[in-house]
């Protein structure tokens, strides 16, 4: 979590939060990163800035299984995080199926901890697939002061491994994924 002057940023994982945090730091904007024990990724209960502005980015849940098996198998899984120890998988496919039969719709009920439930949102959710207009549109609607070009020549961050690691979904597979998603794909328009 980044507690900005007006704004707070709610990092939900794999949604390009690292990016957005050197992104808010090359615009210019004072900020402070805000972890509970070493994790940044804090949702609303936890969220010491209330009051404030705050806004988040979601992912497209196809999108996000790739990225999040691409990124456990480049920097190592976590031998503390549940799911983890559940569904490690060298095989893509494997890893998939492990999540939807252990833990079937965990990325929908783990999204309202961060952004609220439908009829309670968070003043601004943007999506990974136009993170940087969003962010920019985020940061305007919360009156922060910033430096827009610098957020627009930002190079990627924190980016996994896909040549080595390729993550390629069977038609079946990435329709078993969005009947298991069904909720955030109809709640964010991914349909």
């Amino acid at each position: 979590m980044l507690i900005l002057p007006k704004s707070c940023f709610l990092h939900v994982p794999k949604t390009g939060g690292s990016w957005v945090k050197k992104a808010i730091s090359a615009a210019g904007i004072a900020c402070k990163d805000y972890r509970i024990s070493g994790n940044p990724h804090i949702g609303l209960k936890q969220c010491p800035c209330r009051e404030k502005f705050k806004f988040a980015f979601v992912r497209h849940p196809v999108s996000l299984y790739r990225s999040y098996w691409q990124f456990k198998m480049t920097y190592g899984w976590d031998s503390k995080n549940q799911l983890d120890l559940a569904c490690q998988s060298d095989n893509f496919h494997q890893f998939v199926r492990n999540v939807l039969t252990k833990f079937p719709g965990i990325y929908g009920h783990s999204l309202i901890e961060f952004v609220g439930e439908t009829d309670e949102e968070i003043e601004f959710i943007g999506k990974y697939e136009n993170l940087v207009n969003d962010l920019i549109f985020a940061l305007k609607a919360a009156g922060e002061d910033f430096d827009e070009q610098s957020i627009r020549t930002l190079p990627p961050y924190n980016v996994s491994d896909k040549t080595n690691f390729p993550a390629v979904y069977t038609d079946l597979l990435e329709v078993d994924v969005k009947k298991t998603e069904a909720m955030i794909m109809k709640r964010f328009n991914y349909e």
